[in-house]
């Protein structure tokens, strides 16, 4: 009899060690950066598809351990924040690690400026997720051009070198062809046309929006780094 409970209590103890051995062992090939395809939300952007998880996706601070007891203590009312468990949210010190030009037109923290305060409710512009949303297959996500007459619905310019002015185009609603005439962050070096019916059909834009070449004419002034820069 006891003989039976001893081998009863062996078995018991083997199972045990396995399955936890075996979750373990599951949990550590899931997480690894070369299964990332078994949890990733969906496929990387547009450039972005030999880059590691790690690359945008930091640890949090503290170990599972203490990040648990935190969120614990949060939900109890001791503690007034929650903790961010396993990694911290992407933000745009990821993106600006490999993204940051000092001659984009649209840089993203100039739109926390309080003049863009009706312009952040409506689009997010100083966040980079809010038109490039990761793991999506895209280049670009917010693939409405109209989103710029959030900033230049009333404008017009005193010498204006285009067929039709810009403050025309802007009473026509004609917001497709911004992008056929500017790169949003200026990243090509190029002459902008000065007849509208030159302009870049918007077909095409969406095109580059989903991953295709650059349509814009002209070298691009800078590369996005092959290797983040620590943040």
């Amino acid at each position: 009899m006891l003989f039976r409970y001893l081998a009863f209590r062996f078995k018991y103890r083997l199972g045990y060690a396995a399955g936890l051995f075996l979750s373990i062992a599951g949990l550590a090939l899931l997480m690894s950066d070369n299964q990332a395809a078994w949890h990733s939300p969906g496929p990387a952007n547009h450039g972005h598809e030999q880059l590691p998880c790690s690359d945008c996706h930091r640890e949090a601070e503290g170990s599972a351990r203490q990040q648990i007891q935190a969120n614990l203590k949060h939900q109890l009312g001791l503690r007034k924040h929650e903790a961010y468990f396993q990694f911290r949210p992407v933000s745009n010190a990821q993106c600006l690690a490999c993204h940051d030009r000092p001659n984009d037109p649209h840089l993203v923290h100039r739109f926390n400026e309080p003049r863009f305060a009706e312009t952040r409710e409506k689009l997010h512009p100083e966040t980079c997720a809010s038109c490039h949303v990761e793991h999506r297959g895209v280049r670009i996500t917010l693939q409405n051009a109209e989103f710029c007459q959030s900033c230049h619905e009333d404008f017009s310019l005193k010498e204006d070198p285009i067929s039709i002015p810009h403050q025309t185009l802007a009473q026509q609603q004609r917001w497709e062809t911004c992008l056929g005439c500017h790169d949003y962050h200026g990243n090509h070096r190029m002459d902008v046309p000065t007849e509208v019916d030159n302009a870049i059909a918007p077909a095409i834009i969406g095109d580059y929006f989903n991953g295709a070449a650059s349509p814009y004419p002209g070298p691009v002034i800078q590369k996005a780094k092959e290797k983040p820069d620590e943040s």
